[in-house]
């Protein structure tokens, strides 16, 4: 007698109508997911129908679109930072001067499809990057070397200026200017150093030079005033004055006096 050995269940489902039902399941979800598109804060949807952009944006939210036909892009429209690479310019007398730099911005999000269609997403590297490169090497050569860094701030000024004038035109607004950092040749950083230590040393030896010019004045005054005591003690000295002064530092003892005259008491000393 044969025995008939039971199908082994391989967790898939047997008849066609249950596989049927899960397909139907996952291309309903698949479905869902390229309808439901969410926009979140701070953003635009720029929409595109088979790649071509559509002039309306989408915006914060939940939306539904054409599936399969039209695609949302995010745009952030928030504040961000971007930073810029080390850029070698020069000074009036062709100093070398290494700059460094931030730009803070934000995108207009009336202009965020025009972007995406003229420019693209990748704009930082297209349109911030060389603009704040050239800039940078327009307006640095128009200052002396050592007027650089006393003019930091109208320097970023100038540049944010121009930099606003190129972009503007796509829908980006500079809301600020960093620069970073400063760097000059290794000789004239030496140089800057050592004047900086020379015009200590100046500092310090004419605060030597005042204190010593204060000493010399008190030094007048005290001199002075003692003067003027002296003056007032020599008038005020008569001789009756100068006689009993003689006769409190006396002793009470005579002087021995040989001869034949008297003796006498002199209390002056001549």
């Amino acid at each position: 007698m044969v025995k008939r050995v039971p199908p082994v269940n391989s967790g898939w489902p047997q008849t066609p109508a249950l596989f049927g039902l899960g397909a139907l399941a996952i291309l309903l979800f698949v479905v869902y997911l390229a309808t439901v598109k969410i926009v979140p804060a701070g953003n635009v949807g720029v929409v595109t129908n088979f790649g071509a952009v559509q002039k309306e944006t989408l915006d914060p939210g939940l939306h539904f679109v054409t599936p399969f036909v039209q695609n949302v892009h995010q745009v952030n429209t928030q504040v961000q930072a971007h930073s810029f690479q080390e850029i070698d310019a020069a000074s009036q007398e062709l100093q070398t001067v290494k700059l460094t730099g931030k730009v803070n911005f934000a995108i207009d999000a009336r202009h965020a499809a025009d972007l995406y269609q003229n420019v693209g997403l990748d704009f930082a590297g297209k349109l911030l990057d060389p603009s704040f490169n050239d800039f940078i090497k327009t307006i640095v050569p128009t200052y002396p070397v050592n007027d650089i860094l006393k003019n930091r701030d109208e320097i970023r000024d100038k540049t944010k200026d121009r930099l606003n004038q190129a972009v503007n035109p796509y829908g980006i607004t500079i809301v600020a200017v960093q620069i970073t950092d400063i760097r000059f040749s290794a000789e004239f950083e030496k140089a800057i150093e050592a004047k900086q230590v020379a015009q200590q040393q100046v500092q310090t030896q004419t605060q030597i030079l005042e204190q010593k010019k204060i000493q010399a004045q008190q030094a007048v005054v005290d001199a002075d005033g003692q003067a003027k005591a002296n003056a007032i003690l020599n008038a005020s000295l008569t001789p009756t004055l100068v006689q009993w002064q003689e006769i409190l530092k006396w002793d009470g003892k005579l002087p021995q006096v040989t001869g034949g005259g008297s003796p006498f008491i002199s209390l002056s000393q001549r």
